[in-house]
């Protein structure tokens, strides 16, 4: 198998973990939201949680990403495909040479 096609199947796994990942996050973050409303039933009609839940949404998205970045790293460097991967999908990683 070459480079680009491990790559290839490498991208696809990303691709596939990364939607999970933001699914989980953002399920999480509403199901949360919807306990805070069952608490207060008038808060639902508020202000505050029409500015609060793009703002949740928006702070789920890049606690996704940051996860996903640190999770891809760690895999990445435990099963030393370094040298078994593009160097241009290498470079969006932080590996830790040791």
């Amino acid at each position: 198998m070459t480079t680009t096609e491990r790559t290839f199947l490498f991208n696809v796994g990303v691709v596939i973990y990364n939607i999970i990942l933001g699914l989980i996050i953002e399920t999480a973050l509403l199901i949360l939201l919807l306990l805070i409303m069952a608490k207060n039933m008038n808060l639902g009609e508020s202000v505050f949680i029409q500015i609060l839940l793009p703002i949740m949404l928006l702070a789920g998205l890049i606690l996704a990403i940051y996860i996903s970045n640190r999770s891809v790293s760690w895999f990445i460097k435990k099963f030393k495909l370094t040298d078994k991967l593009s160097k241009k999908v290498l470079s969006h990683y932080k590996i830790d040479d040791e």
